[in-house]
Order: C-alpha cells, then sequence, then structure tokens
C-alpha cells in the first residue's frame, strides 16, 4: 500500500517498507524469475501513489507484475501501468519454461469484496483451456476460501467463489493459487489446489477468529513470500520477515 512519500498509514510508512521489501529481495533472491505484488497497490488509489509505485520498481532487476485490491482503481493504475490493462481489466498471462502464470483481476469498484464478473470468468476459461497442457498458478487479490475471520468472510469475501472452483475442477494442472486481501499468512487446500497469503508489508490483520470485530495491529512484522516450484510442479513456499533479516544467531540442534 503505497501513499504519498512519506505519508504514514496506522504509523508505517508504506514507501520504506517496498523499498526494504524490494532491496531484500534482489540481495537474497536475484535469482527469481518474477515478483509479484498482489493488490491494493496503494491505500487512495491517488495518481501520485502509482508514480511512486512506478517508480520503486523501475529499477529493479527482477520483473515485477501486479494485480489490483479493493484499495486500488483500474483508471488511475492504467494510467500509470498501461501494459498490465486487457479488455478493461488487469488480467493477464507469464509463461516461464513449463508453467504458466495467470493475473486475475477480482477489483469491485469501491468495494471491499471481489468478483469475478462472467467477462473476466470467460476469459480464465479461455486461459485455462489455451494451456490444459502446463502447470499453472492463479494469483488474485480476494481469498477464493474461507479465512475463518469474520468481516473478511462476510463483508470483504470473494462473490465469485462457486463459480471459481466450479470452473477449475474442469483443469487438473492448475496446481497452486496465490492471493492477498487477508494482511496474514494463511494456507489452506481445495480440489487438490494449494492456496496461501502472506502478511503485508504495512500493517497486518489480527487473528481473532471468535470476533465479528476487525482488529488492525502493527506489531507482527511485515513479510514475503519465497515460492519455490519443485517436482511435478509443487511448490515449496517461506515466509520471509524482511525487516528482521539481519537478526540472527547461531544455535545448536
Amino acid at each position: 500500500m503505497i501513499e504519498n512519500g512519506s505519508e504514514s498509514l496506522y504509523g508505517i510508512n508504506p514507501n520504506f517498507r517496498l523499498k526494504e521489501a524490494l532491496k531484500s529481495i534482489q540481495k537474497n533472491h536475484s535469482d527469481a524469475k518474477f515478483i509479484v505484488i498482489t493488490g491494493d497497490l496503494t491505500d487512495n488509489a491517488s495518481s501520485k501513489a502509482y508514480e511512486i509505485l512506478s517508480e520503486n520498481i523501475k529499477n529493479s532487476l527482477i520483473p515485477v507484475y501486479m494485480i489490483l485490491g479493493n484499495h486500488d482503481k483500474r483508471d488511475v493504475f492504467n494510467n500509470c501501468f498501461p501494459d498490465f490493462i486487457d479488455n478493461g481489466f488487469c488480467q493477464y498471462i507469464k509463461k516461464v519454461d513449463n508453467t504458466v502464470h495467470i493475473f486475475l483481476d477480482t477489483l469491485v469498484e469501491d468495494k471491499p469484496y471481489g468478483e469475478l464478473c462472467s467477462s473476466r470468468m470467460k476469459w480464465l476459461k479461455k486461459r485455462l483451456d489455451e494451456f490444459s497442457e502446463d502447470f499453472v498458478y492463479l494469483y488474485m487479490h480476494h481469498h477464493p476460501i474461507s479465512s475463518g475471520l469474520y468481516e473478511m468472510d462476510n463483508m470483504a469475501d470473494f462473490k465469485s467463489t462457486k463459480e471459481f472452483w466450479s470452473l477449475l475442477k474442469n483443469y487438473k494442472n492448475v496446481k497452486h493459487i496465490s492471493f492477498g486481501h487477508l494482511h496474514r499468512v494463511m494456507h489452506s487446500s481445495k480440489q487438490n489446489i494449494s492456496l496461501h497469503s502472506t502478511r503485508s508489508t504495512t500493517f497486518q490483520v489480527a487473528y481473532k477468529p471468535d470476533t465479528k470485530t476487525e482488529y488492525l495491529t502493527n506489531e507482527e512484522h511485515p513479510t514475503y513470500a519465497v515460492i519455490d516450484i519443485i517436482e511435478e510442479g509443487n511448490t515449496r513456499i517461506h515466509h520471509h520477515e524482511f525487516m528482521n533479516e539481519d537478526r540472527f544467531f547461531l544455535g545448536d540442534y
């Protein structure tokens, strides 16, 4: 969530946090094929915020791919990043060797929840048919499975869940789904497809499954996820606290 340069969000400077994340990735994972930002690229979707984001990522030696979250706006984003828009939506594919990475647009303008409308669902089906022989990985902002957190599942959820999973059951080559939105580390599986989210680079949503109140916290350190694709297209994922990466000690095991 980029703000206008030095501005803070819940006591955090998002611009500084993003720079630190990109610096850590370049230092520790210079062999990465690409970086994915899974939405909420800004907090207020201002032109200035997207310009700052563009400045941050243009110097990355690793390609950076982005999708939209509920805090974003397509038209403002498109003015700064026109290469990511297809048929009016931020949806596209990247093929790497025998793997295909499909980036989805679940944004409903000015709403906390997400969806894939009929047009976007048709687009996804066409891509899945086109790459039926490859290992496929999906990236989306809203969570397509229950999180167990009341507000996220009842007011900020993914409204196309039933249709989405009904479509995916026809494609056994879909291996993994990465999503954002939760501001938490979460792993799950459905229909033999693994899923995960990682913490935000800004604030986190606290784990309060037994309450109907959303709690925000600055106490959990931000992370990015390192995804390795291993045998048969399966994944191995580590969540790295990049703000603490130099605080370690030697110990016995």
